[in-house]
């Protein structure tokens, strides 16, 4: 496979998932500041509100997020720590991908915590890189196919074992869907013709049928294949697994990364040395995904936090708790 069709399938993916799902009232408010003049990034983030009583108050660091469950739940975790434990005000700003990562680049936006690298977003970040912090990575992300652990792994491990005729009747010669219009649904069509699955069907459908779909499945103990991601609450309900990928189709294993803009860690150091060292194991935050699914993203965080104090101090401050470990 060429690089050039390769990137044009993460392409679809940056535009079918909602990677750029585009929030007017964020642009508004990234617009008013760029019209009265780019934010000198310089300022010290610490001086530059009023004093009140002889105290000088911080302004509000402007940290991106998009509307997906993960980033909800990331942004609010790291909005609460910064705030409760760090003393800066926080203001989460909705807004498109794209444009989050051009106004931090910008100063307009102080972090983002959505850059899926090294390759869904591998074009925007070539844009700005030379232009921003990067502060690491906060957990891992997949794209692909997946079915329950009951599925025999000796008959079915790669995509590619669906093209047997056997095996394609055990799963009703169908692969389980989400949106029509999704990235997902558009790599899964370029898998079809790259595995040449010609006797399966890509049902298209929404997110929440493909879920449906699979927990009946898995009531029944049929096997079924979903087009799936992580992090996803359903990796802490059920038992799954990924069919490899040898032609990658869906590419590989992605690091989602906080970046900063360019003068961070100079003005706010504390938030920086907090964003790098704020790393949640991927179970954790499947976990936590589905303590959000099922209730609120904020009462998820607050539980998690609350349940691993040596983990947040950590984070906060690079000690490490009593047990020798970061938590």
């Amino acid at each position: 496979m060429s690089d050039a069709p390769r990137w044009s399938r993460r392409s679809a993916l940056v535009g079918g998932m909602g990677l750029a799902g585009l929030s007017l009232a964020s642009l508004v408010q990234l617009g008013r500041q760029q019209q009265g003049g780019q934010r000198n990034s310089s300022e010290s983030l610490a001086q530059s509100t009023t004093q009140g009583q002889g105290r000088t108050e911080r302004r509000p660091l402007r940290l991106g997020w998009s509307p997906w469950a993960d980033a909800e739940v990331i942004s609010l975790m790291a909005k609460q720590l910064i705030e409760t434990e760090l003393g800066w005000p926080v203001e989460r700003v909705l807004a498109d991908i794209g444009i989050q990562y051009a106004s931090v680049a910008r100063g307009d936006l102080d972090l983002m915590l959505m850059a899926w690298l090294p390759l869904t977003h591998r074009d925007y970040w070539k844009r700005v890189r030379d232009r921003v912090l990067d502060l690491g990575p906060m957990y891992s992300g997949r794209l692909g196919w997946v079915v329950p652990d009951y599925v025999d792994p000796d008959l079915v491990n790669s995509i590619g074992d669906l093209r047997q005729a056997s095996i394609a009747a055990r799963f009703d010669h169908q692969v389980q869907g989400i949106d029509p219009g999704s990235g997902l649904n558009q790599l899964s069509q370029v898998a079809l013709k790259d595995y040449d699955l010609s006797a399966i069907k890509l049902v298209a459908s929404s997110s929440a049928a493909m879920s449906a779909v699979l927990d009946q499945a898995i009531r029944e103990r049929r096997w079924v294949v979903v087009t799936s991601w992580t992090p996803h609450w359903m990796f802490a309900r059920y038992k799954l697994r990924f069919l490899s990928d040898p032609k990658r189709a869906f590419g590989g294993t992605e690091w989602i990364h906080a970046i900063g803009q360019p003068d961070l860690s100079a003005l706010a150091p504390e938030v920086t040395d907090f964003l790098t060292r704020f790393r949640i194991p991927d179970a954790d935050l499947a976990e936590v995904l589905l303590k959000a699914h099922q209730d609120t993203a904020q009462s998820a965080v607050d539980a998690y936090l609350d349940q691993h104090p040596e983990r947040v101090r950590y984070w906060v401050s690079g000690q490490i708790g009593p047990s020798g470990a970061a938590g």
